[in-house]
């Protein structure tokens, strides 16, 4: 794994001390090595989670253009240094995830027919929802993914579970999605977005995006001629108790009135990044 700072870091007293939104690119060293099932050996967790990634690239697409149609809107020079940062940071993530997605087709997963489902979902939303509920559904979308990065630092047993270029690949797009879960909230709290609006939203983004998920995860399931067995059944329960709990209020915390990202704090878990060697390989590009 390497990474490339290729772009500048963004700074802003909306962050807090010692944080930054700094665009990395991720080069993957031998994903040929990366095995068919990366997570705990088990297919039906590493179904799921490949099923996120497939949702990716079209849902950062989503995101960027949300964020687009208002950055103009953006009165705060600070702010709109984090907006081009974000955008920067997304692009990346679209990149990286579709170099992996790609990887799955050596493992006989249709990876053409699931990406063209999960962007034919991402442009049913944006035909479906006006343009200022398209930003709240990105708000709240770079929560969830946040609170996922998150857990992922909280609960060790996610990394001892995951192949080691997973997992920093994993911690990677964690700590972006950390640094800039706030950028789409701050932008559509300065165009007069309301509660109301973002609670809506949030309800609505779960609805249009759960069972697409869950399709994606099923079909690559049911095409997988290897078996689930019951433990591996209980092997994926048991991870979900420890983590759905602090995830599921993360989550929660959303939907109270006075909510900011930043109140879920991961300033621990970012310096703690910064400091690892996996921050230290990082290099300048030369692209």
């Amino acid at each position: 794994m390497t990474l490339d700072v290729t772009l500048p870091a963004a700074k802003s007293r909306r962050l807090p001390d010692g944080v930054s939104i700094q665009p990395r690119r991720f080069d993957f060293d031998r994903l040929e090595r990366v095995p068919q099932y990366w997570l705990g050996g088990n297919p039906l967790m590493t179904h799921t989670e490949n099923a996120f990634s497939i949702l990716i690239p079209p849902g950062e697409r989503f995101f960027i253009q949300s964020v687009q149609h208002y950055a103009d809107r953006a009165a705060d020079p600070e702010l709109r240094d984090l907006i081009r940062a974000f955008i920067q940071q997304e692009a990346l993530h679209t990149r990286a995830h579709d170099a992996f997605n790609a990887s799955l087709a050596r493992f006989g997963v249709d990876v053409e027919r699931e990406v063209a489902y999960a962007s034919r979902v991402m442009t049913r939303m944006e035909k479906l929802l006006p343009r200022k509920m398209q930003l709240a559904v990105t708000a709240f979308l770079e929560h969830l993914t946040a609170t996922g990065a998150h857990v992922l630092f909280v609960e060790p047993a996610i990394g001892r579970a995951m192949h080691p270029e997973m997992l920093r690949f994993w911690r990677w797009h964690a700590v972006e999605e950390m640094e800039h879960k706030a950028v789409a909230f701050d932008l559509y709290g300065e165009i007069g977005g309301g509660y109301v609006l973002r609670v809506v939203s949030a309800i609505a983004a779960i609805l249009l995006l759960a069972l697409p998920f869950a399709k994606i995860a099923h079909r690559m399931m049911r095409d997988d001629p290897n078996p689930i067995t019951d433990a591996m059944r209980e092997q994926a329960r048991e991870l979900n108790r420890k983590v759905m709990g602090p995830q599921l209020r993360m989550i929660a915390a959303y939907f109270k009135p006075g909510f900011h990202p930043w109140k879920c704090r991961d300033e621990a878990y970012l310096s703690e990044w910064y400091a690892s060697s996996e921050a230290a390989g990082s290099r300048a590009a030369t692209t």
